[in-house]
């Protein structure tokens, strides 16, 4: 019996320390790339409003496997904020229902899944093909990032600006090109497209 106890302890202990905050700007200017993710059981998002018009955090109409407790009252002013710890698994289609055509997203709720997985995961480059402007998006916070052509040379590099990131690729020629993004430990890479 000690020793199931002491397994079971053990086991929380390390479901306890994969627990993550996260944070959303959230206006009219989210897109839903940056207000989609994929979350590990127990894991936080805390919605905090980038501007002073009123907002909230609900789900989507119809929406069937959100949490009864999932959802916020309308608040108005820069700064407020709304938390949430998802406990079980679901996909939740969540809006704020003042301006829902401008602030929606999805999230994916898992019950198992690497932090490693979890970064992958959660990286968004937007648009992808690109013209200029690359919007490098992360639920953590972007470190470093590095883009290389097929043929392995560096064309660029720079630091991060917390999760959400902009560089120009103007200047790039057209052509298949791999960003590499890097957070502490955790790195991912992925294919973009310059038009």
């Amino acid at each position: 019996m000690k020793k199931i106890t002491l397994l079971a302890v053990m086991m929380t202990t390390m479901v306890a320390t994969a627990q993550q905050t996260f944070e959303v700007a959230w206006d009219q200017s989210t897109e839903t790339a940056n207000a989609s993710f994929t979350l590990l059981v127990g894991d936080t998002v805390n919605w905090t409003w980038a501007n002073a018009a009123p907002h909230d955090v609900q789900p989507a109409p119809g929406e069937m496997d959100a949490p009864g407790d999932f959802g916020s009252d309308i608040q108005t002013g820069q700064g407020m904020s709304y938390s949430y710890t998802f406990t079980e698994p679901a996909v939740i289609d969540y809006l704020c229902t003042i301006h829902p055509g401008a602030m929606n997203g999805t999230l994916t709720v898992e019950a198992t899944m690497s932090v490693q997985d979890q970064f992958e995961r959660n990286i968004t480059f937007f648009p992808n093909p690109v013209k200029e402007d690359l919007k490098i998006r992360s639920l953590f916070s972007i470190d470093t990032y590095e883009i290389y052509s097929t043929t392995g040379k560096k064309v660029s590099e720079g630091v991060g600006e917390g999760t959400f990131t902009s560089l120009n690729t103007s200047h790039f020629p057209a052509g298949v090109y791999f960003v590499t993004v890097k957070s502490e430990a955790l790195s991912a890479t992925i294919k973009l497209i310059k038009e």
